[in-house]
């Protein structure tokens, strides 16, 4: 009986134990099932990541060059130091140390960190970047202080000729969060730069090449002990332009320290050859990050260096816009060739009296454009009226943006009756379109869009601006088409400008001996000239008026426009036609294989002549 009750304990313990151990061997082939089956990639990937890493290799931006092959902008091997968070153990302390030592920028590096914070503590993050060999020695000689912190070779971007053609390139910038997510940057990663302004931004998807990646094996401190695969990047596309770094440089140094622009293109096919906005800036402060004190600086610029004029700023065009106004009068009947007005220097308009800028006599369309008669073009826009001259304004490309190939184009505005009624809820009065009627009041345009206009007079064709060179679908469906305007009136107003340079019109500083340069010259007044009569001479300096000039070479078989404002510049005829004149001839010289002029010592200038 009790051996019984014995033999009946021990397998009541035998049974436990292998029920027991049976347990454990259950919950272990779960362990295991879980490790190997369930959640093999994971741990695949944790254990790898102890053993191997994987570093992304940024691939070089595409070049950028001028029509002729000039390198504009390229890349040169740079050393960035790289923080990865998840070895650290105290990202502070390594921030304040490094800064410290190396004399970093710290609300930079914070900068950084900040834009960073949303991604995975184990991806690196690009701290510094052009680090010299005195940074990249001490960080190397920290290694085992410091297993964070890494050294990567990557590109970075440099533009050969710093300032020049600056608004065109634009500059390249660290990718931020927001952009991540924007559509077009489906390839961009943390840490990558992008195109932040010009043709970087506009042909960035272009531009941009594939990344690579090395696949390396670490020790337990993260030293790289052998390169197992390496991915090579491939580099981005290569962008050829439509610029002439020749004509670009002249348009630059003319307008010097002056605020204006420049807009030299083919009429022909809307290439454009040159485009300045002045004052420029050097990309290459972008290009390893700009600290927030230069940004700040440049931003407060009163003279707004990042400011493209050329498609970003509208101007009152002024007297340029007489031959807009006249094309548009020879096609609706109003005036002809023989019309004629006496200009006495002024006239009496709805009570009150508008001046021009002498007493011209008899003139007829040739010679109202030769002297720029301010009395011939009131009366014509009277008789046209605000909206029929707005319809002609539109045939010629205002009021709208050209499609250029660059960002932040303004549409700049052609007001008409419905336009003000609906903005302004106001009337349209009689008064206001004799201002327009001279390119003043309400009406405004882009330096680009008076080029555009230029170009269709001169060719009778209207063509879409842009700034590659043969790349497919650039020219746009509207190059090329032809604008329903009568030849025989554009050959009126052709005939106009080339006396404006020709026979001591206006212009004549434009003139270049053998070319045929045709053009306008127009003073945009910031005021009235009433207002700027009763200031002191101090106060006057504040208002002086924006100068311009617009033409086209030769009169014959067009090959180039060109469209000058200098800001308070005072004449066209003084300050905006010599810096045409200048690029007219280095266009001919070179196009004609003339010996090359040689440069002033200054930029053209000269008291105010009116338009």
């Amino acid at each position: 009986m009790e051996y019984n009750l014995e033999n009946k304990i021990f397998f009541s313990r035998l049974r436990i134990l292998q029920a027991i151990i049976l347990l454990v061997i259950a919950v272990f082939s779960l362990r295991v099932w879980q490790i190997t089956v369930a959640r093999y990639s994971y741990y695949i990937e944790q254990a790898e990541r102890n053993q191997l890493r994987r570093i992304d290799v940024f691939a070089p931006r595409g070049l950028i060059t001028d029509r002729e092959g000039r390198i504009m902008a390229d890349n040169v091997n740079s050393f960035s130091l790289l923080l990865r968070r998840d070895r650290a153990e105290c990202v502070e302390c390594t921030i304040e140390e490094i800064c410290r030592e190396l004399g970093f920028d710290r609300d930079r590096i914070n900068a950084v960190l900040e834009e960073n914070r949303q991604f995975p503590a184990f991806r690196p993050i690009i701290l510094v970047e052009r680090l010299t060999l005195p940074q990249v020695s001490w960080i190397l000689a920290r290694y085992r202080e410091h297993p964070e912190l890494d050294i990567t070779e990557s590109p970075q971007r440099n533009y050969r000729y710093n300032s020049l053609a600056s608004h065109v390139i634009g500059y390249v910038g660290r990718i931020s969060p927001e952009e991540l997510d924007a559509p077009g940057y489906d390839e961009a990663k943390p840490g990558h730069s992008i195109g932040k302004d010009g043709v970087e931004k506009t042909h960035n998807s272009t531009l941009m090449g594939k990344d690579g990646v090395r696949t390396v094996l670490v020790d337990s401190l993260g030293r790289i002990q052998e390169e197992l695969a390496f991915l090579q990047p491939v580099k981005g596309s290569d962008l050829t332009l439509t610029i002439d770094m020749d004509l670009q440089e002249v348009a630059e140094r003319e307008l010097g320290d002056r605020e204006g622009a420049v807009v030299a293109l083919d009429p022909r096919n809307g290439e454009i050859l040159a485009l300045a906005s002045m004052p420029g800036f050097n990309p290459n402060t972008f290009s390893s990050g700009i600290s927030q004190e230069e940004w700040s600086m440049m931003i407060a610029d009163p003279a707004k260096p990042l400011l493209n004029r050329a498609v970003g700023s509208v101007y009152s065009p002024g007297s340029v816009f007489k031959v807009i106004l006249a094309a548009g009068g020879l096609e609706t009947g109003i005036i002809d060739e023989k019309s004629t007005v006496i200009c006495r220097g002024a006239v009496n308009l709805y009570g009150r009296p508008f001046r021009c800028t002498s007493s011209h006599g008899e003139v007829a369309l040739k010679e109202a454009i030769r002297s720029s008669c301010n009395i011939y073009f009131y009366l014509l826009g009277q008789e046209m009226g605000v909206d029929l001259m707005a319809e002609y304004s539109h045939r010629m490309g205002l009021g709208e943006a050209t499609g250029i190939d660059l960002p932040n184009e303004v549409s700049g505005l052609v007001p008409t009756t419905q336009w003000k009624r609906e903005t302004l809820g106001e009337p349209w009065y009689a008064g206001e379109t004799i201002s327009v009627a001279i390119g003043q009041g309400r009406i405004n345009a882009t330096p680009l869009q008076i080029a555009r206009a230029i170009g269709l007079i001169a060719t009778g064709e209207a063509t879409r601006p842009h700034l590659v060179l043969n790349r497919p679908g650039t020219a746009g469906s509207s190059a090329g088409e032809p604008v329903n305007i009568a030849l025989e009136n554009l050959d009126l107003v052709r005939q106009g400008m080339w006396s404006v340079v020709n026979e001591w019109g206006t212009g004549w500083r434009a003139k270049v001996e053998g070319f045929d340069v045709c053009g306008k010259t127009g003073t945009a007044q910031l005021i009235s000239r009433e207002s700027r009569e009763s200031l002191s001479d101090e106060a006057k300096e504040q208002f002086t008026h924006n100068a311009w000039f617009a033409g086209f070479a030769p009169l014959a078989a067009p090959e180039i426009v060109v469209a000058v404002i200098v800001q308070s510049g005072g004449g066209g005829g003084a300050s905006a036609a010599p810096v045409a004149g200048k690029i007219f001839n280095t266009y001919y010289r070179k196009t004609r294989g003339l010996q090359k002029e040689q440069p002033d010592e200054s930029p053209s200038a000269g008291a105010g002549e009116q338009s």
